[in-house]
């Protein structure tokens, strides 16, 4: 049935048969096996395992094979084996590496995995070893098995000596792999996977994950997994599928391969275009910013994975960095599986086609915006880094190609500082490990795409939270930082005073530690400098202890406000978070407010440290609604407000990880998603003494301008000189937050533009600040005026970086202008 007239071997996978090949092989130590550099990570553990040391061969985009020529510069005297796979479909022609490898007196095995074709090809016939697969996303599924075609019949004895030492695969096994497949086909059908996807999305799921974890992609005892013989249901199966292979199918799969890549537009590229042979086996296309335009599909209803066939790229050994396979890597960085087969409706692959030529019409997946729609624009290329070495791979490639780099966490920030047309966008939330806890130290060390949720909850079980936190815990820990945000906490209200030290990946690829006693400067100026100086990898926190307060809330007249915080928070030594929200209804319009505080307490109940989760949301949601659309409900909205504030007037107790951690996220009441208008924040910084002044002023101007306010919150911030563009350098303020909505149209953007100009002037008057992260279209005067030491700033950027690899919109609008004028000056 398979090979006639050649020995054959039937293992449980094509891992178990390059085991037992390499097993019998018994080569010596340290003898090199040239691999095909793109294959799944077991293949080269394997190799390992025997002793080998795998050196990757760099694959052409065209042929998805190596070029002979990297073949034979790759061979040294230590050479043993050359492994050749045939990749997604397409087949090498083995006639030249054959004649090589005679010439040079080596092994060749053919991993022909995914190239099973039926009986017409069972591997060359000067190969040492051809491997075939029928795994359950294989050509001729078995739903698992393998078949080896073995030139050398000693060579074949001593694998099946070795083979009977493997313990058989349970029925009860082979049934719990039917069951999964079964599954796996039904989620193939667009209807039901769309529902799968959103599935993943409504739990926060890591989707790709699932996929291989269904798959059986990440078998942790990968060895024990594959040593094992097939049982004989497997065996049965296997049989009587080799017996009825339909070649028709085969057939029909590669014209549907040939009309699909025929229908895609001209600037999309799929690998193996070139190839002498391909049957379609997958249908991988190559594209920039892989998991969004995955992501733009998924939405649409269609199986895009980049978990498909669990291959990864070969690095190569110490002291053989010269075969770095960067072809291969430039491959499987675009690398997007498409759901491209006969069983697929004609329909549905028609509209697959017609939806992939959309989102690259439009630059969908390259498209980069900020959460508010203020700016936005298209990437040359979104990087999803998941280690330091994804971060210095992006870097390298950046530089190599002259390409900007801007950094991205959660998309909040509205001053322009993540998106440059053209630039490579990290878009870090991928790199968000936490890393470790050290209880006596009271320190955590965190990477910095974590959520401010994710450290919490790392911290929380060891009884700590953190010293300073956003407000929000839905952001970053790195974006914070780049905007050296600030909290509830009065005591310490900015991010800078619970950093002790950070490492940043500098533009020219060199990792320097940062803290207040190494490389202050650069201390001082990349927190709160938005992503300017370098890529900040894992950053040191200060710890305190979790607490318990006594939270209480009361409502006052806004100019009552200064007596109360310096009466019942400044002088009480126990008051240590601090929130007040003053009243959008027409009646008292920023007049009344709610003001809450949290004392220490002794207080304590069962389960009160427990982490809380969001309440409420579509109540909130739903009255915050309703004061965006109608005057009667902001009234609506206020009432609810100082109801729900009365309720909490009996002193609830709370722990310090719940306090930081609001019950309803302030900015997920903003996810206001309208093609008409958009939700937009303004902050301002104002010096105590001021603030009522400005208060005065900001209430006058709203009301001129009939601006449509969402909402006012203050906090408190202390002076600080720590950061070089501190928003509070030289007077403890009141932070002034509005919320309020703008039209999407070219006036309805002219007249907020207006609205934030007017109160920026108002703050400057007040001495006071506006905040840079949610600036926008500054004049420099202001610019000037608000951060007097930005042009020092802008030149200890050029000094860390003087290529401008880290750049933004704010940059390139502010920073190039003031350097480029000073060297024309010659100062």
């Amino acid at each position: 049935m398979f090979a006639p007239g050649y020995p054959v071997l039937s293992a449980f996978t094509v891992r178990t048969g390059f085991d037992l090949c390499l097993g019998a092989l018994d080569l010596p130590a340290q003898s090199e096996i040239l691999m095909t550099a793109l294959t799944i990570p077991e293949m080269v553990n394997i190799a390992k395992h025997h002793g080998l040391v795998p050196i990757p061969l760099d694959i052409e985009g065209r042929t998805m094979a190596p070029a002979i020529s990297t073949i034979e510069s790759a061979i040294t005297e230590r050479t043993r084996a050359i492994l050749v796979a045939h990749l997604f479909g397409t087949r090498m022609p083995m006639g030249p590496v054959i004649a090589l490898a005679k010439k040079r007196g080596l092994l060749v095995i053919e991993d022909s995995a995914q190239a099973f074709t039926g009986p017409d090809y069972t591997g060359h016939p000067e190969t040492d070893v051809a491997m075939f697969s029928f795994g359950s996303i294989k050509t001729m599924t078995a739903l698992g098995g393998a078949l080896l075609r073995v030139k050398d019949a000693e060579l074949l004895r001593k694998m099946r000596l070795l083979q009977r030492m493997h313990p058989a695969q349970t029925r009860k096994e082979f049934a719990g792999t039917v069951l999964t497949h079964a599954i796996l086909k039904l989620f193939t059908l667009p209807l039901l996977f769309g529902m799968f996807y959103r599935g993943c999305k409504l739990f926060d799921a890591d989707f790709e994950g699932v996929i291989a974890k269904m798959r059986g992609l990440d078998e942790e005892d990968w060895l024990k997994e594959i040593q094992k013989q097939c049982s004989y249901p497997l065996l049965a199966l296997l049989a009587d599928r080799l017996r009825t292979f339909d070649a028709a199918r085969l057939k029909q799969r590669v014209s549907v391969g040939e009309e699909f890549r025929k229908s895609l537009p001209e600037e999309i590229s799929y690998p193996g275009n070139g190839a002498e042979f391909h049957s379609y086996w997958v249908f991988p296309i190559l594209v920039e910013a892989r998991e969004r335009f995955m992501d733009e599909l998924h939405r649409r209803g269609f199986d895009g994975t980049a978990a498909g066939s669990a291959l990864a790229v070969i690095a190569p050994p110490a002291g053989r960095e010269n075969r770095e396979p960067a072809k291969t890597q430039e491959v499987f960085r675009k690398l997007v599986y498409l759901p491209v087969y006969p069983k697929v409706p004609p329909r549905e692959r028609a509209r697959l086609s017609k939806e992939i030529a959309e989102i690259f019409k439009d630059s969908l997946h390259l498209r980069v915006t900020d959460a508010r729609g203020v700016y936005s624009a298209v990437a040359r290329a979104v990087e999803t880094p998941r280690s330091i070495e994804d971060l210095r791979s992006a870097l390298m490639r950046a530089r190599r190609a002259g390409v900007p780099i801007c950094m991205m966490g959660t998309g909040h920030n509205l001053g322009g500082h993540a998106f440059v047309n053209g630039a490579m966008v990290l878009d870090m939330r991928h790199y968000n490990r936490a890393l470790s806890l050290d209880k006596e130290r009271k320190c955590i060390t965190a990477e910095s795409g974590i959520t401010w949720d994710r450290i919490q909850e790392a911290v929380n079980p060891a009884g700590l939270a953190l010293k300073a936190m956003q407000s929000d815990n839905i952001f970053t820990l790195g974006g914070s930082l780049a905007a050296n945000a600030h909290g509830r906490d009065t005591r310490f209200p900015t991010l800078v005073e619970s950093v002790i030290g950070f490492r940043m990946l500098l533009a020219d690829g060199s990792v320097k530690r940062v803290s207040r006693s190494e490389n202050p400067e650069l201390f001082r100026n990349a927190i709160g400098g938005y992503g300017l100086f370098g890529i900040m990898l894992d950053v040191d926190l200060e710890l305190v202890d979790d607490c318990v307060y006594e939270q209480s809330s009361t409502i006052i007249p806004l100019q009552a406000l200064i007596d109360y915080f310096e009466r019942e928070v400044r002088a009480n030594s126990l008051t240590e978070l601090f929130l007040a929200r003053p009243s959008i209804s027409s009646e008292r319009f920023l007049g009344d407010t709610i003001v809450t505080v949290w004392r220490r307490t002794d207080r304590v109940r069962k389960g009160l440290f427990r982490l809380d989760h969001e309440r409420n949301v579509a109540r909130d949601r739903f009255l915050f609604g309703l004061s965006r659309r109608y005057k009667w409900g902001k009234t609506l909205r206020w009432h609810a407000e100082k109801f729900m504030a009365r309720d909490t007037s009996q002193k609830t107790i709370v722990s310090r990880n719940n306090a930081m951690r609001p019950p309803v996220s302030s900015l997920k009441m903003l996810e206001h998603d309208s093609v008409n208008d958009a939700d937009v924040i303004q902050e301002f910084f104002v010096p105590i003494p001021q603030f009522m002044t400005f208060m005065d002023g900001l209430r006058q101007i709203v009301k001129d301008d009939r601006t449509n306010v969402l909402g006012v919150t203050l906090r408190y911030v202390k002076a600080s000189r720590e950061t070089a563009l501190s928003y509070a350098p030289t007077e403890d303020t009141f932070a002034v937050i509005l919320y309020f909505n703008e039209l999407r149209s070219k006036e309805g953007r002219a007249r907020g533009d207006a609205l934030i100009h007017q109160l920026n002037r108002l703050a400057l008057n007040c001495k006071g600040t506006f905040y840079l992260t949610y600036a926008r279209d500054l004049d420099a005067e202001s610019l000037r005026q608000a951060y007097p030491g930005i042009e020092r700033f802008f030149q200890m950027k050029h000094a860390i970086d003087p290529e401008n690899r880290f750049t933004s919109r704010f940059f390139e609008i502010h920073g190039k202008r003031k350097l480029a004028a000073k060297a024309a000056s010659g100062r």
